[in-house]
């Protein structure tokens, strides 16, 4: 039902809900191509509210697709009943949504100054009249209770390049008190992941031996994932939340981490957050302390608005650090925080009745005190909570996992790249078959060019080409590595799951080519220009007179020249690189 209407700039406005409100309004405080309306409830007395809806019909005029961080593979514009929707929360997803046109231009974004309290932006077509519906769903699941609410609604109508509309909507975000953590060099450095090369079978002889020859493609940090805490290997998580070190696989922890600082790497480990398993002797302890359970998973999950939860948690992450001097963690699951019929409702034992504001000063517990310890100390945040809340307190994002999925790599890394602001963005972790061959290992590497790669395979598996390709390219991505994470990211094709990507810094540009299409160079800038076409051959679009040098997939020089037309076709080998200068 309609509750109120609104009408701005031609923008009518309706709020549906079915709370109590005593009272609500809608002001514009902002106007211009960049419009921010700020919106007022008062509520009937203090309650945890649910959905409040606004909505507004928007002509669908040059409009070809929705994009958003959580988007996968989806990049379209979906019916009004089948809306196409990016959630939000504390601990997972941004609340920012865009329309875009052919030309990877933006014509509607929309975004919320409140990442925090669960909400919604979808949009779907309007087969009876051609217009977009757009709604925002507050309030989308149960969270806190209060008496009022206020929220400022940012729509950007600016017909720009889509990159650049997302940076802006980052950077207004910036100042709502969502600015990115300190940035460890550490975080920007590739990593040796033992997740897919080992799962958890993780025997230290056998990753130190990994880790002598990572050293060598310039692999500064290990990252040890599930399993080091329990003998059971059969995956699942019913043996989390004592985290007592396994001493069948590893009988001296402090050995295996002494033995990976002398190779000059940083140790990470893994911890599932939330997770106390039902055969852990922790279960019983917390039994009044859970959000819900996951049977299929064999595990409960924690409610961090309860102290002794947040306690116990921050406490197992210091006691271990200060023993044993690991570098960072890998804090795994953090979305599964989340109410449920389950959940307790023993109040009077919490310190916040709200999961949002219980998640927030859990990740503030721990990051303040293991930053106390080590002011570099490295925190990874995996893909989907990778939002403007979670950056406060992480300091590097992963893709989620997508093994040996080089398209999906591509999408999310791209995608998280340009919601992040300064965040590295790490690749989910590398991973092919012994027996692939050259061309299909670099599809994986160029499809995360513009993130940190994290290589998961084990050398002594891989073929000798694998290992020449691999260390040509982590030679070039470190040697780049500033322009390729730092600098300015433009992204194209996006209906097409982006059929290329540039970073510009400085004086030089990399360009990676995912499709066939024309790769435009920079005036006054060193280009380099990656094939990761299929084919063996690039059209070019320069100025005349640059000299040109095309290089293999191991790196070796095949031929040089002078672009004689300002559009050419070159020979360039499949997933071989050209320089233009």
């Amino acid at each position: 039902r309609c509750i109120m209407e609104f009408k701005f700039n031609s923008i009518t406005f309706q709020t549906k809900t079915e709370n109590n409100i005593k009272a609500q309004s809608i002001e514009q405080i902002q106007d211009g191509e960049i419009s921010i309306y700020k919106l007022k409830i008062t509520f009937d007395g203090k309650q945890m509210p649910g959905p409040f809806k606004i909505e507004w019909n928007v002509p669908q005029i040059d409009m070809l697709g929705f994009w958003s961080s959580g988007s996968f593979h989806q990049h379209n514009i979906s019916p009004d009943w089948w809306a196409r929707k990016i959630d939000s929360k504390s601990a997972s997803g941004m609340p920012l949504a865009c329309i875009y046109n052919k030309a990877n231009k933006n014509k509607l974004s929309v975004a919320l100054s409140d990442p925090a309290t669960p909400s919604r932006i979808s949009a779907g077509a309007v087969e009876e009249d051609g217009t977009i519906l757009m709604q925002i769903e507050l309030f989308s699941k149960p969270s806190l209770y209060i008496d009022s609410y206020e929220v400022e609604i940012y729509l950007d109508k600016r017909e720009i390049n889509l990159a650049s509309t997302i940076r802006d909507a980052r950077s207004y975000l910036a100042t709502k008190g969502y600015e990115c953590a300190y940035i460890p060099c550490g975080a920007k450095a590739p990593v040796y992941s033992a997740w897919y090369s080992f799962h958890q079978n993780t025997y230290p002889d056998q990753i130190i031996k990994e880790c002598e020859q990572a050293r060598e493609y310039g692999i500064k940090t290990l990252i040890l994932d599930d399993g080091w805490q329990t003998d059971d290997s059969s995956r699942g998580y019913a043996f989390c939340g004592d985290w007592k070190i396994a001493t069948s696989k590893i009988p001296d922890m402090k050995d295996f981490v002494d033995k990976v600082h002398a190779l000059g790497m940083k140790f990470i480990i893994w911890f599932s957050v939330p997770f106390v398993g039902f055969q852990s002797e922790n279960y019983e302890r917390f039994k009044k302390m859970y959000l819900g359970k996951r049977i299929g998973q064999g595990t409960a999950v924690l409610d961090p608005r309860f102290k002794e939860v947040r306690e116990f948690l921050v406490q197992t992450y210091v006691s271990y650090v200060e023993k044993y001097g690991w570098d960072g963690l890998k804090l795994d699951f953090i979305d599964a925080f989340e109410l449920t019929e389950e959940s307790s409702t023993d109040y009077d034992k919490m310190d916040t009745t709200s999961l949002e504001v219980g998640v927030e000063r859990l990740l503030c517990e721990i990051s303040d005190k293991l930053k106390e310890i080590n002011p570099e100390f490295l925190i990874e945040f995996r893909q989907s909570y990778i939002g403007p809340v979670m950056a406060k307190y992480g300091n590097f994002f992963r893709v989620g996992d997508c093994p040996n999925d080089p398209i999906s790599n591509r999408i999310c890394s791209l995608d998280l790249r340009l919601t992040s602001d300064k965040i590295p963005v790490h690749s989910d972790m590398l991973m092919w078959n012994k027996d692939d061959t050259v061309e299909a290992v670099m599809y994986q590497l160029l499809a995360v060019m513009f993130s940190v790669p994290q290589i998961s395979v084990r050398f002594d598996n891989i073929t000798s080409e694998h290992k020449r390709a691999l260390k040509n390219y982590l030679d070039f991505w470190t040697k780049h590595r500033d322009t390729l994470l730092d600098g300015e990211l433009e992204v194209y094709g996006i209906d097409a799951d982006y059929t290329h990507a540039k970073a510009k810094k400085d004086w030089e540009s990399v360009q990676v080519l995912y499709q066939s299409v024309v790769a435009k160079t920079d005036e006054n800038h060193t280009n380099y220009i990656f094939n990761s076409t299929g084919n063996d051959e690039i059209y070019i679009e320069s100025s005349c007179g640059l000299k040109c040098e095309v290089y293999s997939v191991y790196g070796s020089k095949l031929s040089e020249g002078i672009i004689e037309n300002s559009l050419e076709k070159i020979k360039v080998p499949n997933c071989g690189m050209i320089k233009i200068y």
